[in-house]
């Protein structure tokens, strides 16, 4: 019984995996125009994610030194994506956070991929659309932790 569980959740896997590679490649089309690099991106995708952050987060975060860190939010400061603003709790720490150039950019790309998202979905029948509604919300649910997730 545990095989053929495990063979389900592995067939689910892939089948994740799969539509997120198709849906962030399809929305990849818009960063191919950008002048940003991967590690760029990463960057300002955790600062979309959680506001302002200092620099040795930011290395944690992308397991790289704060040296090299240093030079990635340079260049997004350069480029007006990213600006470092004194943290009002402590002067001696300087946070990096968005530029509203850089809200912009990550909402186009964010809008993008829901575009994408919507116009696959809408291939569904409603019947299909109200069941992976459902079983998003469970997900949702398993994933925020036993806490939350009533047991069946």
């Amino acid at each position: 019984m545990a095989t053929r569980s495990t063979t389900k959740s592995q067939e689910i896997v892939q089948s994740l995996r799969s539509i997120i590679t198709r849906v962030t490649g399809d929305a990849s089309g818009a960063w191919m125009d950008l002048d940003v690099t991967m590690p760029q991106m990463k960057v300002l995708m955790l600062l979309r994610e959680n506001g302002a952050l200092r620099v040795g987060v930011l290395a944690r975060h992308l397991n790289v030194s704060t040296p090299t860190i240093t030079g990635i939010v340079d260049r997004l400061v350069r480029q007006d994506l990213v600006k470092r603003e004194d943290d009002p709790s402590d002067r001696r720490v300087v946070l990096n956070v968005l530029t509203p150039k850089g809200e912009q950019l990550m909402e186009r790309l964010r809008h993008r991929s829901d575009e994408e998202l919507t116009r696959i979905i809408g291939g569904l029948n409603a019947q299909e659309q109200a069941d992976l509604a459902q079983t998003l919300k469970r997900l949702e649910e398993v994933i925020s932790g036993p806490a939350s997730v009533a047991a069946d």
